[in-house]
């Protein structure tokens, strides 16, 4: 799957748990947390010459020892609900781990296996014969199912994934809504 999923997908398990904007905001981005082994590619493109991305996506942000780690730091920065951040944290981990062991072939149809067990096991990838293509019809599919939930609590109670990334985004999207949706329409 790709970031802005993952980072849907956790933010929406977190709004019915966590009455804190800015505890929701740590769990939905420790579920995209696990993509940060993927930043060798900006490496991989600066060099022309490492192979960065290859070697560690899906390996050393990807496993258990990872998901222990990012769900103490969150916990860590979390104020109020520590515990249930952690716990969400652990859990959005493992939901981003495994919506990549569905959905996210490569376009050349090779299966990047998820080395959970890394360091302490790094030949042991995990994998699924049926896994989709990052762009095959089920990831958008999927997305789209997220937008229309995320829809529902805009509607409902008036916040967004936006609020990740600050309050007063959040707020703008509401004003742009006002501006040039309601007034057609109201």
């Amino acid at each position: 799957m790709a970031p802005g999923s993952h980072l849907v997908f956790s933010w929406l398990v977190a709004v019915n748990v966590l009455r804190d904007r800015r505890e929701r905001s740590i769990v939905a981005l420790v579920g995209v947390a696990p993509d940060i082994d993927g930043m060798g590619v900006i490496i991989d493109k600066i060099s022309g010459s490492t192979n960065y991305y290859a070697q560690y996506h899906h390996v050393v942000g990807h496993g258990i020892f990872s998901a222990i780690l990012f769900a103490a730091i969150a916990a860590l920065l979390a104020k109020v609900q520590k515990l249930t951040v952690f716990c969400l944290s652990f859990f959005v981990m493992h939901l981003h781990i495994l919506c990549d062991i569905v959905g996210s072939k490569g376009p050349d149809g090779y299966q990047w296996p998820i080395y959970y067990l890394f360091p302490l096991n790094q030949a042991y990838g995990i994998t699924w014969p049926h896994q989709w293509a990052l762009n095959a019809w089920q990831n958008v599919l999927f997305m789209v199912l997220l937008l229309f939930v995320s829809g529902y609590y805009a509607a409902t109670r008036k916040i967004t994934f936006l609020e990740v990334f600050s309050e007063r985004l959040n707020a703008e999207a509401f004003k742009m809504y006002a501006r040039y949706f309601a007034k057609k329409h109201g």
